[in-house]
């Protein structure tokens, strides 16, 4: 491995080995040549009002199909740099999810019957931060993880020059996608990969802290950064721009904008951060971010919060409009180099010094042959997911990934070693559910819930349980379990449950409103816009149902349900022109 990630990768431009025009040329021709339908075209998609290109790339069907998603997005300083970054955007992904599916179909090995060097289960211990502190499930883990399987691949621990097998699935829980890089070099690819997770780790912190940060002088910003700030104040765009390194090794920009002229009917608050390996790229990346995400400050469309908050208005956000003293731009550490391996090193080691191993995972496809990695900092933070108790991370970890048998049997033991948590019994009737023990499942879930969940957990146990309700056909008590979590907090599958109870009771309007806000919170969810036809059907308005079967079949055309609905539409119709 160390021949593949410590390989020289000079620079050309903008950090990247190759130009842009180069790296577009080399990659649709690597999946020309793989045959695999993976990409079908680029499109631009910004209106030009900022003056910063956003490019994205769409799937073809294969691509779609290994993903679930149909196009990735791409950001850069000039036309070419942001139709590479879409380009590369979408080859990262697709070698990502097909590195899942096929690492999900290798057999899973207990920890003590590796043959390799592995984390050790204490370093997987800390590896998440334990909100319970709870000496009992603590060392319950450390006993029970060395014989639980897991699927485990090789890594590359860059400081110490080796490879350390990780258990794979543990870390794609935390962070899924989040620290994943494609490039034109596996030393390019990893230090994209890393500064992302370094970017995760302080807007975490910063989130959690909600204490002003220094502000950036805007006369310290020049060359290109400075051409970019002048795209936003052209317009009368505020930006707020502030340094978010919190002694992390490599240096962070986060930056605010708001658009007076359009906010907030045509353009939201957009906040955004990007950690490069000098000052003047993670501005940029910052800047390039907020241009993605902002719709041109001109748009109907909301982007999705990820990493940061999104602010409703400038009183939720005061803490990042303070500022705590002013620094310039160049006083942000600052790890450049000419070349890629250099900075890897670089951040390895510091890293290193502040208790972080920085590991790699080769995810490349075979077919594609362009590099793409997964990087694993373990005990960086991402949001509130790093938060969780370990001997929780692992039962989830193992009720997602491992087969029925194991899973059932590790979740019968923990609940009877430590009847009093919660999310054991949580797990353990989800997973009874899945395997048709209805009876045993809605036991275990009443006994979660009697547990005193966090409040958080509380509304999907309550889905779990209106499932179950439904398969038995209780109907009226799937619907009160159903209305029980979204008065907690409300989220697609309640609201299909919701609506699935009501249908089968008979209250078609009430189900209707409830397939439609499911359609609202997950636009993507083609059973609900069909769910949502066979309500109208039942209603008496067939021309209203085609109109949503044919939506969910434009979202999935293989959609039996959907078929079904818009035949018997079609059929109605004809026997209405007979009559």
């Amino acid at each position: 491995m160390e021949k593949k990630f410590l390989t020289p990768s000079p620079k050309k431009v903008a950090d990247k080995t190759l130009t842009p025009e180069e790296t577009i040329s080399l990659v649709e021709k690597r999946l020309r040549e793989s045959g695999l339908r993976v990409f079908r075209e680029l499109r631009r998609i910004d209106k030009g009002r900022l003056g910063i290109p956003v490019y994205i790339s769409i799937y073809d069907v294969e691509g779609q199909r290994t993903t679930g998603n149909y196009k990735q997005m791409g950001k850069g300083a000039t036309d070419a740099l942001s139709r590479a970054s879409a380009l590369m955007e979408l080859v990262e992904r697709f070698s990502l999810f097909h590195f899942v599916k096929n690492t999900r179909n290798q057999p899973p090995l207990p920890y003590e019957s590796l043959p390799k060097e592995a984390l050790r289960p204490e370093e997987i211990l800390d590896s998440v931060e334990d909100p319970e502190n709870d000496r009992r499930a603590r060392e319950l883990f450390l006993r029970i993880f060395p014989r639980t399987p897991m699927h485990w691949v090789p890594a590359f621990a860059v400081a110490e020059n080796r490879t350390v097998y990780l258990p794979f699935f543990w870390f794609w829980i935390l962070y899924e996608y989040n620290g994943s890089a494609a490039g034109n070099t596996y030393p390019e690819a990893s230090v994209q990969a890393t500064c992302e997770l370094i970017e995760r780790h302080v807007s975490a912190l910063s989130h959690r802290l909600r204490s002003p940060m220094p502000e950036i002088r805007r006369d310290s910003i020049t060359g290109e950064g400075d051409r970019l700030c002048r795209c936003f104040e052209r317009l009368g765009i505020r930006l707020w721009i502030r340094d978010m390194t919190y002694g992390m090794p490599a240096p962070t920009v986060a930056a605010m904008a708001l658009d007076p002229s359009t906010f907030p009917h045509r353009s939201e608050i957009v906040y955004a951060s990007g950690t490069g390996t000098s000052p003047e790229r993670s501005l940029i990346r910052t800047l390039t971010e907020i241009a993605q995400l902002a719709g041109d400050f001109d748009t109907e469309g909301k982007y999705l919060e990820s990493a940061l908050p999104k602010f409703a208005d400038l009183e939720e956000a005061e803490y990042v409009v303070q500022k705590a003293g002013e620094v310039s731009l160049s006083e942000l550490p600052n790890l450049y180099a000419d070349d890629h391996t250099t900075e890897l090193i670089s951040l390895a080691r510091g890293l290193q010094e502040r208790g972080f191993r920085l590991f790699l995972v080769d995810i490349a496809h075979s077919l594609l042959n362009i590099p793409a990695v997964y990087a694993v900092i373990p005990g960086a933070l991402f949001r509130e997911r790093t938060r969780i108790s370990p001997l929780y991370h692992l039962v989830r970890t193992a009720a997602l990934y491992l087969p029925r048998e194991n899973s059932l049997d590790l979740l019968s033991s923990l609940t009877r070693e430590l009847p009093d948590k919660y999310y054991l019994w949580a797990y353990y009737g989800k997973l009874l559910a899945e395997d048709g023990h209805s009876e045993e499942a809605l036991s275990a879930l009443s006994r979660a819930l009697e547990c005193t969940p966090d409040p958080a957990d509380r509304p999907a146990i309550l889905a779990h349980l209106a499932e179950v309700y439904l398969r038995l056909g209780r109907l009226a008590e799937a619907r009160s379990a159903a209305e029980e979590g979204l008065s907690i907090s409300e989220f697609p599958e309640l609201w299909n449950l919701m609506g699935r109870a009501c249908f089968r009771l008979g209250d078609h309007a009430t189900a209707l409103t409830a397939f439609l806000r499911a359609v609202e919170l997950e636009p993507s969810s083609a059973v609900d816009y069909a769910n949502a036809g066979y309500c109208l059907r039942e209603m008496g308005a067939p021309e209203e149902a085609r109109r949503f079967f044919e939506m969910a079949l434009s979202l999935d055309p293989s959609l039996k349900m959907a078929q079904e609905g818009l035949k018997w539409c079609e059929n109605q119709k004809q026997e209405e022109g007979h009559v």
